[in-house]
């Protein structure tokens, strides 16, 4: 057998990274819009699809997640491309099909708000999004994984994941991931009015800014006082 250089397996890592994380998204983002946004479908499909595509990715299908991984150290940055690409990649091919096959035509994020329910939306979204990514971050990055039992990690993360959505999302149905509500949305305004589009930087700058606060917690106070010497 043909011994693979190191730049080869970066080559493939890569690569397998790119279709794994587009496909996974893709599925993720056309199965919330199967179960009407139901907070614990969603949670069954995402352990569904860190379950199998998870060791040939790393399991993100989530912008957020690949940002507080680079800045918490968990993944190189040079590697942020290969999963940012196929995740937007991924969730507007899931809502195109939706929008195609299902005749989705709604999507869950909010047009118009009163100033009070859009202070809510956005502190949900950075609640739910910085606790997910912390404990993202424990239980992904190797010095402070929790279980080295795969199963019982994606078990928790789900669990996690539905108890963001339920109990910290106040007035809309967020999936807490950028790109699933920027491909959704932009087919909602396809069937309706460009209009929709006037809240979304709540629901790409509330996870974006949720992976800072979450990897400053991370690697301010957990990580160095769990590695304390």
């Amino acid at each position: 057998m043909e011994q693979i250089t190191e730049e080869q397996k970066q080559a493939i890592s890569k690569k397998n990274i790119f279709i794994f994380e587009l496909i996974g998204t893709f599925f993720l983002v056309y199965i919330s819009v199967c179960s009407q946004n139901e907070a614990y479908q969603v949670a069954l499909g995402l352990f569904g699809c860190m379950l199998v595509f998870g060791r040939l990715s790393g399991g993100h299908f989530n912008p957020a997640i690949t940002l507080a991984m680079a800045l918490g150290g968990g993944i190189p940055y040079g590697t942020m491309f290969f999963y940012f690409l196929p995740q937007f990649l991924g969730a507007f091919a899931g809502a195109a099909l939706s929008f195609l096959l299902l005749n989705m035509d709604k999507a869950p994020y909010i047009e118009d708000e009163p100033i009070k329910e859009l202070a809510a939306s956005l502190f949900g979204e950075l609640i739910g999004s910085t606790i997910f990514l912390i404990f993202t971050l424990i239980c992904f990055v190797k010095e402070t994984r929790l279980s080295e039992n795969r199963i019982a990690t994606l078990v928790m993360l789900s669990c996690i994941y539905y108890a963001c959505r339920e109990y910290t999302i106040t007035s809309s149905n967020s999936l807490l991931n950028p790109a699933a509500a920027l491909s959704l949305t932009v087919f909602d305004c396809l069937a309706k009015s460009w209009d929709q589009m006037i809240n979304m930087w709540i629901y790409v700058g509330g996870p974006i800014g949720a992976a800072i606060l979450a990897t400053m917690f991370y690697s301010q106070l957990y990580h160095s006082v769990t590695h304390r010497k």
